[in-house]
């Protein structure tokens, strides 16, 4: 026959390893990020000048895309990560999406579009993530737009 204590057994727990479980849980909620901490430094180019990384500007083409050909070429070297899919369109059609251009608010294509135009034609190129494209010009920008401005 099994014999069982009258009284509940307990387990004693010295005020140390409570003080140190209790500093142990505090002190996670210490590492998470703060969020009134100020946002990363925008992006420099060579010269050490600003360089927004959703824009690419006349100064900056005149500066440092002189060389390239194309506005294809131009992106590629100075903004690559607009050229880049953004996953899947559906599952029914596995093909990556890319950015759709637009010209002077006006849609023109896919990237091919890209090597028809030179750099000497344009005032400013902007990337325009999905969401804020699908607000301005409805939906079918899965992966953003890449606005051409040319000031015509």
């Amino acid at each position: 026959m099994i014999r069982r204590p009258l009284y509940p057994m307990r387990c004693p727990v010295s005020a140390s390893a409570l003080g140190l479980a209790v500093a142990v849980s505090l002190g996670a909620c210490g590492s998470t990020p703060n969020s009134f901490e100020s946002p990363p430094s925008p992006v420099r180019d060579e010269v050490g000048q600003r360089a927004l990384p959703d824009e690419i500007s006349r100064e900056e083409i005149d500066r440092r895309g002189k060389t390239d050909p194309t506005a294809y070429a131009l992106i590629q070297r100075l903004r690559p990560n607009w050229l880049l899919t953004r996953g899947q369109i559906s599952i029914r059609n596995p093909g990556a999406a890319y950015p759709v251009v637009y010209i002077d608010e006006i849609r023109h294509g896919g990237l091919m579009t890209l090597h028809d135009i030179t750099p000497n034609q344009i005032q400013r190129m902007e990337f325009i993530r999905a969401a804020d494209a699908t607000t301005r010009w409805g939906t079918g920008h899965r992966s953003g737009v890449i606005n051409i401005v040319t000031g015509r």
